[in-house]
């Protein structure tokens, strides 16, 4: 065990946050909580906290300090409270970390790390992951997990929702405009009043509009000339050439 190198191996559990333990008189847990690893694997856990750290850096420098400490510490303090809902079980900041890497991921989609050191993938599609993972620990994970789950999260809504909620709203004015330029797209810009012929069927065809027709009716080549004049639109009357 990663803690065993240390000579104790109650350490990981004596820094994870049991609210009755705190009130017992060990309020270190308090602060020690957060800094809990999500594995006791060295290698992995130093790349995990450079990122963390990279992440953290890129967060500050887009937020500005204020902005960036309010994210982490209104997590601490839900993460906290949602701790005292599950008085008697042990809450990491593992959660909590996670919802860095979302907030960086939503900042920054298309950034890429590579994974193993060779493969590239945008953060965005690791984010998603992690999001699913978060919705199955929703589903299936024990009740003290949800409940940490949805205190960590929250703490993401609280300072995405109103960006996300503007993209849903753009994206899907995007998509009623695509649907309206398909539509439009569909629908032919000249059409031969007397055999039909439109420009959609024949693009090479070239159509022009009567002058003496009441109203603007397209022709083809072949009709131009040789159609009955529509005098009175309206009344969908016509009179002979």
């Amino acid at each position: 065990m990663f803690f065993a190198a240390f000579g104790d191996d109650t350490l990981l559990e004596r820094s994870l946050l049991v609210w009755d333990k705190v009130l017992e008189g060990e309020v270190w847990r308090l602060l020690t909580f957060f800094f809990v690893p999500p594995t006791t694997d060295v290698i992995f856990l130093i790349f995990a906290y450079l990122i963390f750290y990279m992440m953290g850096n890129a967060l500050e420098a887009y937020w500005g300090v204020v902005r960036y400490n309010s994210f982490l510490w209104l997590g601490a303090i839900m993460t906290i409270a949602a701790a005292g809902i599950c008085h008697d079980q042990g809450v990491s900041g593992s959660f909590l970390q996670g919802t860095v890497f979302l907030a960086f991921a939503t900042i920054n989609p298309d950034f890429e790390l590579r994974l193993f050191f060779v493969l590239p993938v945008k953060v965005k599609w690791l984010a998603m992951i992690q999001g699913i993972g978060y919705g199955l620990a929703l589903i299936i994970g024990p009740w003290s997990t949800k409940v940490v789950v949805l205190a960590s999260f929250g703490n993401y809504l609280i300072f995405f929702a109103p960006e996300l909620f503007s993209r849903v709203r753009s994206t899907h004015r995007r998509v009623q405009w695509d649907k309206r330029q398909s539509q439009a797209d569909a629908t032919p810009r000249h059409v031969c009043r007397t055999c039909g012929v439109n420009s959609l069927g024949d693009p090479n065809m070239d159509f022009r509009y009567c002058s003496q027709c009441a109203g603007e009716h397209a022709y083809c080549e072949a009709h131009l000339r040789d159609h009955q004049h529509v005098v009175e639109e309206a009344a969908g009357t016509s009179s002979p050439d």
